[in-house]
């Protein structure tokens, strides 16, 4: 009977520290601004530079319980792309990181629209800015195309990539991945769906090429993952059935085309929501719900697993998982519904156990 007691002691104790583990899931509409100053807020309120209801969260990544944002600038009124959620008596409020001034319109040192973000286990985020604001209002570009790079722990700009030489005109960079390969060597992968090509940085190096890997698409999703004992770059194409897999040792070739297999040609159309090292997380095109494929297992409905609801109204739109704790961060919201509309954009995000 003692021993049971103690059993069930133990197993209490356990579920209360794992609750405790997790950080409360977190609501808020449209971009909440955190500001020290009084009248901050009014200022760029009243110039045009900050409209509540534009602000609209598309990734968000964890480190150390700091939680930061990629809002890219889809219209108007964006103060900036890239913010660290702030919890206080208000509820959640979005600080611009790491300051107003380095998302500045039309300055080429500064963030113009952030679209997508990798955060490494070192604490490094690097942020695609494709240099084009405003896409769904009145796109214009303000600054060429780059990848930056900020550490968190220290809160400033250690790096920045020009990709001027190794894009085109009508180029339409989406996504980011980094991989750490054999002796610290650092590839940082970006995809133009534009012409089905994956641009390719050798960090270390300092040299860049392009690759195509399939035909052009209206978009081209990019995950890096472990697939026993080397690295696949995966590619997944709107509309199309199957994920596209490509060995990354034959994009540090240089070499122009790139073989490709597809995984899963029987499975519907999916959705990249966020991948670590050797899972994906996905949704279906006709459904909200998220999923996690174990990339050590086949591609098909057996080995892929429903985690996480949205709920009404509400669509995933980016899982991450905090490389410091075993929790998955999911961002959902509306902003399908409110993107073309005039109502701040309701987001939820929900904190569950990694798999």
């Amino acid at each position: 009977m003692f021993k049971n007691c103690q059993i069930i002691c133990t197993l209490i104790l356990w579920s209360v520290r794992e609750l405790q583990a997790h950080p409360k899931n977190l609501a808020w509409s449209g971009g909440p601004l955190h500001c020290e100053c009084e009248h901050g807020v009014d200022l760029w309120t009243n110039a045009g530079k900050y409209v509540k209801d534009n602000v609209i969260a598309m990734k968000a990544v964890s480190f150390n319980d700091d939680i930061y944002l990629i809002t890219p600038r889809l219209k108007r009124g964006v103060l900036a792309t890239v913010w660290l959620i702030v919890r206080g008596r208000r509820g959640v409020e979005l600080e611009p990181f790491p300051s107003v001034s380095a998302h500045a319109l039309a300055d080429c040192d500064a963030l113009q629209n952030a679209v997508d973000c990798h955060l490494d286990h070192l604490g490094n985020l690097w942020i695609l800015d494709t240099g084009i604001v405003e896409t769904v209002e009145s796109p214009r570009c303000t600054c060429p195309p780059k990848i930056v790079v900020f550490n968190v722990i220290l809160k400033k700009m250690t790096k920045v990539v020009k990709l001027s030489s190794i894009v085109e005109a009508t180029s339409q960079l989406q996504n980011i991945a980094v991989e750490y390969g054999i002796g610290g060597k650092v590839f940082a992968y970006i995809s133009d769906a534009s012409r089905g090509a994956i641009l390719v940085h050798d960090v270390t190096a300092n040299d860049g090429w392009t690759v195509l890997a399939c035909p052009p698409t209206p978009a081209l999703q990019l995950a890096v993952v472990k697939r026993g004992l080397y690295s696949s770059l995966m590619l997944i194409r709107m509309k199309q059935r199957g994920l596209l897999e490509l060995d990354t040792a034959a994009l540090k070739r240089k070499s122009f085309h790139a073989p490709l297999a597809v995984l899963g040609e029987s499975e519907g159309p999916v959705f990249l929501l966020g991948y670590d090292a050797h899972r994906l997380y996905l949704r279906h095109a006709e459904c909200a719900d998220v999923l996690s494929w174990d990339t050590r297992k086949p591609y098909n409905s057996t080995h892929v697993l429903n985690i996480h609801s949205a709920g009404p109204h509400m669509v995933s739109t980016s899982v991450s998982s905090d490389p410091l704790k075993h929790i998955l961060v999911i961002l959902d919201s509306n902003y399908a519904e409110t993107v073309r509309g005039k109502r701040a954009t309701y987001h939820k995000l929900t904190f569950i156990g990694q798999i």
